[in-house]
């Protein structure tokens, strides 16, 4: 496998999220849950899918970091600044939005920015 400068920072993104999380259950929860900390990593799941699939990279390493804003967004909420009751409920549906919604569609712009780039450094190469 070929380490390009976009792995690496996938790969940065995805273990700055295991930690976030794993502190998150270790340090901010009554009771530690495997479970819970294998939820919040299902975003990072499918990036590091891309991360490896992709020829570039880029698609998965963007994915990964809107994944991770959006979950330093919810730790804040959660943890810092709650501002009710239901604040929590964030660590359960932000994972499901990265999954289904936020990382997909980044990292298809990032696939379709990334291969038109391509196309046409091809064209003005020949």
């Amino acid at each position: 496998m070929n380490i390009t400068g976009s792995r690496l920072l996938g790969l940065g993104v995805i273990a700055i999220a295991a930690l976030l999380h794993g502190y998150e259950q270790l340090a901010k929860s009554s009771s530690p849950s495997l479970g819970w900390f294998l939820w919040s990593m299902v975003p990072y799941g499918v990036c590091l899918v891309a991360l490896l699939r992709s020829k570039s990279g880029i698609p998965g390493a963007l994915g990964a970091l809107i994944a991770l804003a959006l979950d330093l967004v919810t730790h804040y909420d959660v943890f810092v600044n709650p501002r009710g009751s239901t604040a929590a409920l964030g660590l359960i549906f932000v994972p499901l939005w990265s999954t289904l919604i936020f990382a997909p569609v980044t990292m298809v712009v990032a696939w379709f920015v990334v291969r038109r780039r391509s196309h046409q450094n091809r064209k003005h190469a020949a």
